[in-house]
């Protein structure tokens, strides 16, 4: 009975390395691994650091260790941050990219990130800025800019 176990144990672990290296060959195909160019209306809070409206970058930190890390520069002027991402998916790629924010009356926090033609996008944690807001029962809404 014990082999029994340990056998299905095994053949359970072995499933799950599988699964996790094919997702990652999938999210690498649709990564961030192209520099993005976007032009947002509109001031914004990344992490717990505003940045003004305007035009911006988005990239890998190390174009080879992935978008675990992706870095956020404006394009005039030397304002950047780098943000820890995590991968999130969706069944319908849509043909322009897109930045999602989260809207609190007058304040938007960049939520995520998403490439055009890619099944797979990368969503920002919320900074403590965002979840004090949450947390006082303001309304949150989407707002959305497409380059």
């Amino acid at each position: 009975m014990k082999n029994a176990v340990a056998k299905g144990l095994v053949k359970f672990g072995l499933l799950a390395v599988m699964l996790v290296v094919a997702a990652g060959a999938t999210a690498k195909a649709q990564s961030l691994q192209y520099q993005l160019t976007v032009n947002v209306p509109f001031d914004f809070t990344v992490t717990d650091k505003k940045l003004p409206a305007g035009k911006y970058t988005i990239r890998r930190a190390q174009q080879a260790n992935g978008d675990l890390v992706v870095v956020i520069s404006r394009a005039e002027g030397n304002e950047s941050v780098a943000r820890l991402t995590i991968p999130v998916v969706t069944r319908d790629p849509q043909n322009a990219g897109i930045l999602v924010f989260h809207q609190y009356e007058d304040q938007y926090f960049l939520s995520e990130i998403w490439p055009a033609g890619g099944s797979t996008g990368r969503a920002l944690l919320k900074s403590r800025a965002e979840r004090d807001l949450e947390k006082s029962g303001q309304d949150v809404k989407m707002a959305q800019v497409r380059f």
